[in-house]
């Protein structure tokens, strides 16, 4: 078992061996974040096919390419299984 040396820790020598994996996947997680842009068109929608068509355009697609009817329950619900499926795989 190898021990922490007690001087100055955080510096750049042992950064990623101590944080590189966590610092990885939320930099992953935080790159399928709706962007401004995003969210910008999604509100210029006029109806469920329009969202759905512009949530295919991100990390969404796999979520919401499976949905046979629209609905906005059905659209939050795919939303939600995402987020919890990526949560899942941090922890």
């Amino acid at each position: 078992m190898t021990t922490r040396s007690t001087g100055t820790s955080g510096g750049m020598t042992d950064f990623n061996i101590l944080h590189g994996f966590t610092e990885a996947l939320v930099r992953g997680m935080r790159s399928s974040f709706l962007l401004d842009a995003d969210y910008h068109h999604i509100t210029q929608c006029d109806n469920l096919e329009d969202v759905k068509l512009n949530l295919t355009e991100n990390d969404y697609a796999e979520a919401v390419a499976d949905l046979n009817t629209l609905t906005p329950s059905n659209l939050q619900a795919a939303a939600i299984e995402k987020v919890r499926f990526v949560i899942a795989y941090l922890f």
